[in-house]
């Protein structure tokens, strides 16, 4: 089995067991472990040279990969447009 059929089947059975856990449906593989958890830990107000040491890098060019935004700000648009089209169609 190549790698990547590999990670897409390891993608495949952790969606499988996030929807059987009841979790949060956009949840995904890649919501774990390094890349989510760096995340958050940068969302957290780590500092660059904390998140550097926690991730065991070298160079924040390396970092980078690893670092998503955060989607509390896009959820939050959401949730506001939501709010205000539901006001509309009350109108």
């Amino acid at each position: 089995m190549t790698a990547l059929r590999l990670l897409t089947e390891v993608e495949r059975i952790s969606k499988k067991i996030i929807l059987a856990a009841g979790l949060r449906p956009e949840l995904t593989f890649a919501s774990f472990g390094r890349h989510g958890g760096i995340t958050e830990a940068s969302t957290s107000g780590l500092t660059e040279a904390q998140l550097m040491k926690k991730g065991q890098w070298s160079s924040t060019k390396a970092m980078e990969y690893y670092l998503h935004h955060d989607d509390e700000a896009k959820q939050d648009a959401q949730i506001k447009r939501i709010k205000r089209c539901k006001q509309a169609a009350r109108k």
